[in-house]
């Protein structure tokens, strides 16, 4: 028997009916079969390194040991029947060699030790193999899209026969993995880039079950960690003289100082380090101004979360997974992720010193346990351009023709193959689908971290910040027996909403003045609904020491303060 015979037969027992189904489809290989019954025969010429299979229908093929690699003389562009009719007509034609050779090896391997009958799994490359190899024909981008998946729970199922198959249970996908350690041979229904993705993410996922990460060790194909080290050296001494020289004696110059190195920490593709030395300046302005608002603990908070970044990308001992946690980026990269079930908590509108105005509405997500955003947001800063937020509070979303925004921000939502990113935003990209949900009451949803009580928000405030995650709001949904009062401070600008807690605590949450919104704060003032709240919970947003709240929630409704207290609403979600 030639190499290639030898080679094509061990090929040949592997290619059992689901492994050319999974290949091929169910139909082709039954019609197949039926031309096999048929009468149609093969005759098998063999070469050095393929075969050559004449049909007896006219058509002629060559083969090798692997299904990558064949030819046919029939017009189709993928897999066809006689390919299938060559390996089956050879598996029936050895058939009963191979149960005889069966029976002799079964009979000798009764005389053999016990270990001489363990058999290693067929599929341990899929645990043992280094990942660079097996990814090196995969894209950056593809690997970054699958890292970010893989932070969202999924479901998986493990079926081993002549193939490993792993399904992505919520997205009903599977991927059938040969004993070759081999991504390409792996199989997958989805062609193209979704299909190289999924076989990547069923791997990646299959190892995390067996109790490994390659987060860290496959990092350094995704980001890039390229940035000037001259910068650097250069804001962390500046930052270094601030804190030598302190706030009292430090000169307006000083701010000159900050934007020249903002730019240059642009140039130098320091992303994160330019939005921290422009959030430095805004505090100093402030405290130059003596506003009113300014604080030091904010300001504190600021140099040192940056100071302590540029050091460590100084030292350049970190991965370079790390640096690009550091380093950040321009451009905000949104990926889809197969499903999502979010809650929705409310909407908040804002307009900013910059000249953005716009609405965010915040959603729990029941996935992930964290929250979720989407925010419609306009420059302003035009003659021309405005931004009306019942215009856009009232219009209909990109997912729904018929839902309006107004819905959406109290509905229990599931998305489809919605687009997020790092940040948990959700992007208006086609694609989506959204289904609504009934509403759960509030009281029964289980916030986790997210849902606080009065103690614990307002010791909160001296919390450490972490230097490698993405920055985020602090948000805290509490529970509230009713207002106690309401006053406006003069001084401040500021509408103060004094809470109590049916242990008798009491929080102040802060609703700062606004001729945008006069009327919400004239309505609150006045005890427009306020007085009859009882019982009820509190969605708010921490900073600077002040608690600010965004919508009030109780059993299914969800009343937005600025948006439906300001300018009316009707349906489900209106006065609580």
């Amino acid at each position: 028997m030639s190499g290639i015979e030898q080679k094509f037969r061990i090929f040949s027992k592997r290619c059992t009916e689901d492994y050319l189904i999974r290949y091929a489809n169910k139909g082709l290989y039954k019609r197949s079969l039926k031309d096999l019954d048929n009468g149609v025969s093969v005759q098998y010429t063999w070469n050095e390194a393929s075969v050559n299979c004449q049909l007896t229908d006219g058509t002629h093929c060559t083969l090798e040991n692997t299904l990558d690699h064949w030819e046919c003389s029939c017009p189709a562009d993928n897999i066809c029947k006689h390919i299938l009719i060559s390996i089956l007509y050879y598996q029936r034609e050895h058939q009963t060699e191979d149960t005889f050779n069966q029976g002799e090896e079964a009979s000798s391997a009764e005389l053999e030790p016990a270990s001489g009958m363990v058999m290693e799994s067929r599929f341990r490359w899929m645990v043992e193999s280094d990942l660079a190899p097996l990814i090196k024909s995969y894209s950056s981008s593809l690997i970054e899209e699958v890292l970010f998946r893989l932070r969202y729970p999924e479901q998986i199922e493990v079926t081993e026969d002549s193939l490993l198959t792993v399904r992505l249970v919520k997205q009903e996908l599977e991927v059938s993995f040969t004993e070759e350690a081999s991504l390409a041979k792996a199989l997958c229904k989805v062609k193209q880039t979704v299909g190289n993705m999924a076989k990547l993410e069923a791997l990646l996922r299959y190892r995390m079950q067996q109790g490994l990460d390659d987060t860290e060790a496959i990092s350094g194909r995704v980001h890039d960690a390229k940035f000037s080290l001259q910068t650097v050296r250069e804001c962390r001494s500046m930052l270094a003289g601030l804190l030598n020289t302190g706030l009292a004696r430090l000169p307006q110059s000083y701010m000159a100082q900050l934007e020249t190195l903002a730019i240059a920490a642009h140039s130098g593709h320091l992303p994160d380090v330019e939005r921290g030395l422009r959030g430095i300046q805004g505090e100093l302005q402030m405290f130059f101004n003596r506003h009113v608002r300014f604080s030091m603990q904010s300001m504190l908070d600021r140099v040192s979360k940056l100071y302590l970044a540029l050091q460590v990308l100084e030292q350049e001992k970190v991965s370079v997974f790390k640096q690009s946690q550091l380093i950040g980026s321009f451009r905000s990269k949104y990926y889809a992720v197969p499903a999502l079930h979010l809650y929705g908590l409310g909407a908040d509108a804002w307009e900013t010193r910059s000249g953005y105005r716009g609405i965010t509405y915040y959603f729990y997500c029941f996935d992930d346990a964290e929250i979720y955003t989407y925010s419609d947001v306009r420059a302003v800063y035009y003659e021309d351009n405005q931004f009306s937020y019942t215009e856009h509070y009232g219009s209909f979303t990109p997912w729904q023709s018929n839902l309006t925004f107004r819905q959406f921000a109290g509905e229990e939502v599931q998305f489809r193959s919605v687009k997020v990113n790092e940040e948990h935003r959700l992007s208006s990209g086609e694609g989506a689908k959204l289904t609504l949900l009934p509403r759960t009451g509030v009281e029964e949803v289980n916030l986790g971290k997210f849902m606080q009580d009065i103690p614990s928000v307002l010791a909160e405030d001296a919390r450490s910040f972490e230097l490698f995650s993405v920055p985020q709001e602090r948000l805290a949904m509490i529970k509230v027996t009713r207002v106690v009062e309401h006053r406006f401070d003069k001084q401040s600008q500021d509408l103060i909403l004094t809470m109590e807690s049916d242990h008798g605590e009491t929080l102040d949450l802060t609703l700062s003045y606004s001729t945008e919104w006069e009327t919400m704060i004239k309505r609150l003032e006045s005890g427009y609904g306020a007085g009859t709240l009882e019982d009820f919970y509190a969605f708010v947003r921490i900073k600077q020491q002040r608690i600010y709240p965004i919508s009030f929630l109780k059993g299914p409704t969800v009343i937005s303060l600025k948006l439906d207290t300001g300018y009316g609403r009707t349906g489900r979600v209106g006065r609580l």
